[in-house]
């Protein structure tokens, strides 16, 4: 009966040992795969993460390769450690050889570190500056840029920047724009003074030409022999000159109802040039070459002839200098003078093309503002390309020019207003 009994029990402890192998075997099983499905939940979740950072991160770079301006991260030895593409671009060095290299090496084209560079009062106070002109030599023409620079910190209660962004912008544009400005503004004012000015001349010397006239026509009764009729002939035509540049000065400073009318600018160029008596213009090889398709036009034939003229002029005076100073150094020089007219974009275009000695670099924002010449004195009054501009203005037009080594052309757009005739 005891021998039955045991084996009953060790039946039943036999049984449980199974179930809770089986049980066991089961939950294992279910804590397996529920650490599987949360590793792959977490795993997900990460991936997420990551693609989410990586998406941010590039859209950050894209941004920052996409301003147009120059950025560059800098440290404390002013070494660059990033910069962005339009950074690369201008200095023309691939980013990665940019790299480890000094700013003002690279970009400012330096041996050593600039004067008030921004970059180091930022790394030395830790404070950001916001805007600093700094000029670049040894290029073409002088370039400007503003340079602003920010401190960046490890962590929020550094002292000192662990590096300096620095963002630069080219404002020579910007500068020149600024400079014209100024010089409008100062010519306005001078404008203003000029014209009263002349207009009080007009009368003195209406009476010194007057007078000198008289004298001319009668030199017995006033007791000049031959050296004091040249004096006074050489009176009357200094009143001349004088009598001009106050009439260009009047012109200058006030605006003159003109009369527009239908004008063929083709016949205006021909009738200018046959108004041209310069001294060695015939000897001065000229083509014109005129644009049939140009018909006429609405303009003050007047006033349009006179900027031909004057722009005729300037060309023939800039060939003759040529050729004085080709013949003092033993060289032929033969001169040419290319006259044409166009229809560009609605407007009628006339370019004055000579081979004479040209617009150097350094004058050429000054050629028109009034009083400014290069011819020696007695021969020019600085007013004639002034006249120029505020004629061509009054009409809406624009004049410029392009000068090279061998030639240079002065070129004026009117627009071109056709009335239908009825």
């Amino acid at each position: 009966m005891v021998s039955i009994l045991l084996a009953v029990l060790l039946a039943i402890a036999l049984m449980a040992g199974i179930a809770f192998a089986v049980l066991f075997r089961g939950a294992r099983r279910d804590a397996l795969h529920f650490k599987q499905s949360l590793d792959l939940k977490n795993l997900r979740h990460n991936t997420t993460i990551t693609e989410k950072i990586t998406l941010s991160k590039n859209q950050l770079e894209t941004a920052f390769d996409a301003i147009t301006d120059f950025i560059c991260a800098l440290d404390e030895n002013l070494v660059i450690t990033r910069v962005n593409r339009s950074y690369s671009q201008f200095v023309q060095i691939p980013i990665p050889q940019l790299l480890g290299r000094h700013c003002y090496e690279v970009f400012w084209k330096r041996s050593s570190v600039c004067e008030h560079c921004p970059a180091v009062t930022t790394f030395a106070n830790g404070k950001p500056v916001l805007k600093r002109t700094l000029k670049m030599a040894g290029t073409d023409r002088p370039l400007y840029f503003t340079v602003a620079t920010y401190p960046v910190f490890e962590h929020p209660n550094a002292e000192k920047p662990q590096n300096v962004i620095e963002h630069i912008r080219d404002s020579t544009e910007e500068k020149a724009i600024l400079e014209q400005l100024i010089r409008s503004e100062k010519l306005a004012s001078i404008g203003t003074m000029t014209a009263g000015i002349a207009h009080e001349m007009i009368n003195p010397l209406a009476g010194i030409s007057g007078t000198a006239a008289n004298m001319l026509q009668m030199p017995d009764k006033y007791g000049l022999n031959e050296k004091g009729v040249s004096r006074v002939m050489t009176i009357l035509e200094s009143v001349s000159r004088a009598s001009t540049i106050v009439k260009d000065l009047l012109h200058l400073s006030r605006k003159e109802e003109g009369t527009s009318m239908l004008t063929d600018i083709n016949s205006m160029v021909l009738k200018a040039v046959d108004s041209v008596q310069l001294k060695g213009f015939p000897h001065i090889d000229h083509t014109i070459n005129t644009d049939p398709s140009l018909g006429r036009i609405l303009c003050d034939p007047i006033k349009i002839e006179q900027v031909l003229i004057n722009l005729l002029t300037n060309a023939i005076q800039s060939i003759l200098e040529k050729k004085a100073a080709c013949a003092r150094e033993g060289k032929k020089f033969s001169g040419l003078i290319l006259i044409a007219t166009q229809a560009e974009d609605g407007h009628a275009r006339l370019d004055i093309t000579d081979n004479g000695t040209g617009v150097p670099e350094d004058i050429r924002g000054k050629i028109f503002d009034p009083f400014f010449t290069t011819r020696p004195p007695g021969e020019g009054t600085g007013l004639g390309l002034s006249i120029c501009q505020k004629i061509v203005d009054e009409h809406n037009g624009r004049i410029f020019f392009e000068s090279t080594d061998t030639h240079t052309t002065f070129s004026v757009l009117v627009p071109v207003h056709v009335v239908e005739e009825t």
